[in-house]
């Protein structure tokens, strides 16, 4: 049997549940989570009015300018979810604006996963509603493409990177609702990475739900955040 010396014994003690024992493999232990070595395609877009329509819970407003965007990301190293990849689609909202003044979002529909207990952590701690699917990003040309989806419906983004790149770093607000007159929650994210603004080509959305509603009026700007550094807390 091997024993901890006593330099790396302390250490242990100061990790704690890094080397504590694992979750099952049907559950993802409890928020915050940690996320790194991740990489994003992103879309703004504003929406049509009418694809919104009854889509947001009572209280939860769309932003007057009625944007929002689609995201497709992946994140390989962590503690909590990772690896995991994601595709989904949000409006921001009004009120709980995060610290640094970035408008609220609100999740609309997506994929989680491939892991099943992703989705599930989403689901039951941030009250997003979103499903098991799996999400990639590839390079064809000059064009760079993510799409996610579980086989009933897709998101897919290209875009056309710049070569400018710039550190980035704030927060971000979601809003979930706890559903049956339990109020609002706030899944919080500070993140930091490298954001490389880029021309949005195209956005295709299928799905069930507010997938199938949703219509993109304009794509407002694209971009990419590489080697991200986020957390999920609450």
């Amino acid at each position: 049997m091997a024993f901890l010396t006593k330099p790396f014994a302390c250490a242990a003690f100061a990790l704690g549940g890094l080397l504590a024992a694992p979750v099952s493999a049907e559950d993802a232990p409890a928020p915050p989570y940690l996320m790194t070595e991740a990489n994003t395609v992103t879309i703004a877009v504003s929406w049509t009015a009418d694809s919104l329509e009854g889509l947001l819970p009572e209280g939860v407003l769309p932003a007057d300018d009625l944007s929002g965007g689609l995201n497709v990301y992946d994140a390989e190293g962590g503690y909590g979810l990772t690896p995991y990849s994601a595709a989904y689609a949000y409006v921001n909202v009004k009120g709980w604006n995060s610290s640094n003044g970035a408008p609220a979002r609100f999740i609309l529909g997506g994929w989680y996963g491939p892991d099943a207990k992703v989705a599930k952590a989403m689901q039951e701690n941030f009250f997003s509603d979103v499903q098991t699917g799996d999400a990639s990003q590839s390079e064809d040309g000059d064009t760079w493409t993510g799409m996610g989806g579980d086989g009933t419906g897709e998101i897919k983004l290209v875009v056309k990177p710049g070569t400018e790149c710039i550190a980035a770093a704030g927060t971000l607000n979601y809003v979930g609702d706890a559903g049956g007159g339990q109020g609002y929650d706030l899944l919080k994210i500070p993140f930091a990475g490298d954001f490389c603004a880029a021309e949005p080509v195209s956005v295709e959305i299928s799905g069930t739900g507010a997938l199938a509603q949703i219509k993109v009026d304009k794509m407002l700007g694209g971009g990419r955040l590489r080697d991200g550094t986020f957390a999920f807390t609450k």
